[in-house]
């Protein structure tokens, strides 16, 4: 039996975490920009940034690896290395605004679903069904694009697509029982896109997979003494 459909929370349990998970607009209208898709800006301009993301997207497909220049992203949009600057300072940013697709999906699928309520065990499990489809979505081609640093310092250092996905997750995990910080890198561990694609590669289904990472989240162990 699946713990999202038997284990709910009693009354008492669930703190009010309606309005927690609370994402500024004005930065979800910044990342959504930088992942060209922002709807506020020209047709035009979000048609060149969506030329550009899919150019990443088909690089990464034909080579297994980022591009490494902004001209060679350009020159696969069919549009001038000009043009692109005026999107993207670098290639980086380009590459940045690909992946930024993977979250900003699952985000669109929770808002979806109802988003936050005050089941807290509920809301997570939605998340996690939430992330996995997006994952199946975006992850085969993500999975190519990793960094060298951990998740933790990225999250402590701010980056863009993790500050983004964190501000989403924490809320809910901040309803739950447990510590945080150590919930969060055990959720990162267990819905890593490459993981999640292994577990689907074997048969698994969505829902198997996010109840799965649900299961261990709920069992991360407390922080040992040093």
């Amino acid at each position: 039996m699946r713990i999202c459909s038997h284990l709910r929370d009693t009354e008492g349990y669930a703190p009010d975490i309606v309005g927690w998970v609370s994402i500024d607009l004005n930065d979800c209208d910044d990342l959504a920009a930088l992942a060209g898709r922002a709807p506020s800006e020209r047709a035009d301009t979000r048609r060149t940034r969506e030329r550009l993301v899919r150019a990443v997207q088909a690089w990464v497909h034909e080579h297994g690896a980022p591009p490494i220049r902004l001209t060679d992203v350009a020159s696969l949009a069919g549009v001038s290395t000009a043009t692109a600057y005026r999107h993207f300072a670098s290639v980086d940013d380009v590459i940045q605004a690909f992946v930024l697709q993977l979250p900003l999906r699952a985000a669109e699928l929770f808002d979806l679903s109802g988003g936050a309520t005050n089941d807290a065990l509920g809301s997570f499990c939605r998340w996690n069904e939430c992330w996995i489809e997006a994952c199946l979505e975006h992850g085969p081609l993500a999975v190519h694009l990793r960094s060298s640093q951990g998740f933790l310092q990225r999250r402590h250092e701010g980056e863009p697509v993790i500050a983004f996905a964190c501000a989403l997750i924490e809320p809910l995990l901040d309803a739950l029982d447990g510590d945080t910080t150590l919930m969060l890198f055990t959720w990162n561990v267990t819905s890593d896109p490459r993981e999640v694609l292994d577990l689907h590669q074997m048969g698994w289904e969505t829902t198997a997979i996010a109840d799965f990472v649900t299961r261990s989240v709920l069992a991360t162990p407390p922080a040992t003494s040093s």
